[in-house]
């Protein structure tokens, strides 16, 4: 007789997870490299997906699991996904097929993002402040 219940999947995925996966973790990295901060990162992440892959489900909160799962904190290294040069995008495989490459994804160091609020450092202060009064 059968185990009752829903069939284990021992971690397998379909690749549209990985697909997914990709696109958000790209998104994030354009927004937070123009300067925004987290969660508007997340924001612009969520509605490059909507506006480039309409079929694709997604929302904030899986754009935060994923950040989650593949940038930890806890870890110094994670997924960093690129797009290739135009020049380089173009691959012939073995059985003489050409594809072209729309991302490129490795594992490396996490990337670590300038705070938008930070203090100036004591030397490298834009203007001088005035003395307080008493």
């Amino acid at each position: 007789m059968e185990k009752r219940g829903r069939p284990r999947k021992n971690g397998l995925q379909p690749i549209s997870v990985l697909n997914r996966v990709t696109l958000v973790t790209y998104a994030y990295d354009q927004a937070r490299g123009a300067g925004e901060k987290h969660m508007a990162a997340i924001t612009e992440a969520v509605e490059f997906i909507r506006k480039n892959h309409p079929s694709m489900k997604v929302s904030e909160t899986e754009v935060k699991r994923i950040l989650a799962n593949y940038r930890s904190k806890r870890r110094p290294v994670g997924l960093l996904v690129t797009k290739p040069d135009p020049a380089d995008c173009m691959l012939t495989l073995p059985n003489g097929r050409v594809v072209r490459v729309l991302y490129s994804a490795a594992i490396g160091p996490r990337p670590i993002y300038p705070r938008a609020n930070a203090a100036a450092k004591p030397g490298k202060d834009p203007k001088p402040r005035p003395p307080a009064s008493r």
